[in-house]
This record gives structure tokens, C-alpha cells and sequence, in this order.
């Protein structure tokens, strides 16, 4: 009988000692925060003579937007000008970050593909920008509205080699209800992105 209550008291305390260490354990099982990171300005092009494109400067990690004088820096994953999307890695930056347009809702995309990335070229970006090309479509109902496609999510691998998925809700200012006689006779103003992101910080491909 001792014997019995001795192996039953070790094998509670092993099954106690796994779960506290997997409690422990930031890599186990911890889904990424889903965020919203509202009205980023995709900076126009400035007024007089055509010029370079000048772009927003995303960093996902800490939700942050970068000076212009980081643009020749690592720090960068994604650059927003009007509805042109760059990412730091090809011809648009000196990082590696490399991405993919994937079909699907953001919710059930729970993991980051293993291939299929891609970063931007001379030929094309790796997010590729017109009318139903990547994530919008141009002239709803004829009105010169630019709308996301419905489930077109952006994954990300960035420099540092997290992952990140995210997906343009709006494109004008406050996130309004771009489908209503309102917002169409008063126009909010365009290039503000609102995006819904996960950022998955520990390395993995898990979301």
C-alpha cells in the first residue's frame, strides 16, 4: 500500500512539475495579440514637380512609425505610399523581409507558410498594387472608392525572422462605412490605413 501511494504521490508531482514548466514556457502554445494599428498616414506625393514616392514606415514589433531617416535601416518591415505596399528587402530596402498574399479569413490562418514569400524586384513587389491585383479593389460601384478585397491576408517574414499576418480594413481616415450615401457625398480623407495584424515574436510560424 505504501508503495502504491508512493508512485500515485510521484506521478501527480511529474504531471505538476510538465504543466508548471509549460506554463513557464513562452514558446508553447502562445497565440500572438491581435492588434489594431488605426489611421497610418501612406504619405502622398508631396506638392510641385513628380519626385521620388515618399512612404510611411511601418515597424510591426512595437507598432511604431519610423522617421525617414531609418529608411535605409533594418528597422523597417513595410512601407506604405497611396496604395503601393513595399516591403525592406529586394529592390526597396536593405533588409530581408519577404511576403505573400494569401486567400483566406485572418482568424483561421493560425500559421505563417513555410514557402511561397517573396520580396519586392524590378518586375513587381512582393505585394503587388492595382485594381484587384493584391488588396484592393479601385471604383466601387463606379464611385473611385478603393476598398480591401475580403479575405486577402499579408503575411510577413521579417528581418529579425518573426512572422506577421495583417489585413487592410480601410483606407480612409476614422475606418467609416465606406458603402454608405454619407460617406460617398462626404468623403473621409483617403491614404489612412487602418490594419488588423498578429505579430508573432518568439520565431515561430504559429499565430
Amino acid at each position: 500500500m505504501k508503495l502504491l501511494k508512493s508512485i500515485l504521490f510521484l506521478t501527480g508531482l511529474l504531471l505538476f512539475t510538465v504543466a508548471c514548466d509549460e506554463d513557464d514556457d513562452p514558446d508553447v502554445l502562445q497565440p500572438a495579440e491581435v492588434k489594431t494599428f488605426e489611421d497610418i498616414p501612406a504619405n502622398p506625393q508631396p506638392p510641385g514637380p513628380p519626385g521620388p514616392p515618399d512612404f510611411t514606415f511601418i515597424r510591426f514589433e512595437n507598432e511604431s512609425i519610423l522617421a525617414d531617416t531609418d529608411s535605409a535601416s533594418t528597422r523597417w518591415d513595410i512601407g506604405l505610399n497611396s496604395t503601393t505596399i513595399i516591403v525592406n528587402g529586394g529592390v526597396s530596402g536593405p533588409g530581408s523581409t519577404e511576403a505573400q498574399v494569401m486567400i483566406g479569413l485572418f482568424d483561421e490562418i493560425t500559421e505563417a507558410p513555410e514557402t511561397g514569400y517573396a520580396t519586392d524586384t524590378e518586375d513587381g513587389n512582393a505585394i503587388p498594387t492595382g485594381n484587384g491585383n493584391g488588396w484592393y479593389n479601385y471604383n466601387l460601384n463606379g464611385n473611385n472608392i478603393v476598398s480591401p478585397i475580403p479575405g486577402r491576408v499579408i503575411v510577413l517574414k521579417t528581418n529579425e525572422g518573426n512572422y506577421v499576418k495583417f489585413e487592410i480594413l480601410s483606407y480612409y481616415q476614422g475606418n467609416p462605412d465606406i458603402t454608405t450615401e454619407e460617406f460617398i457625398n462626404n468623403r473621409a480623407p483617403s491614404r489612412y490605413y487602418t490594419i488588423k495584424y498578429a505579430y508573432q515574436a518568439n520565431g515561430t510560424r504559429n499565430f
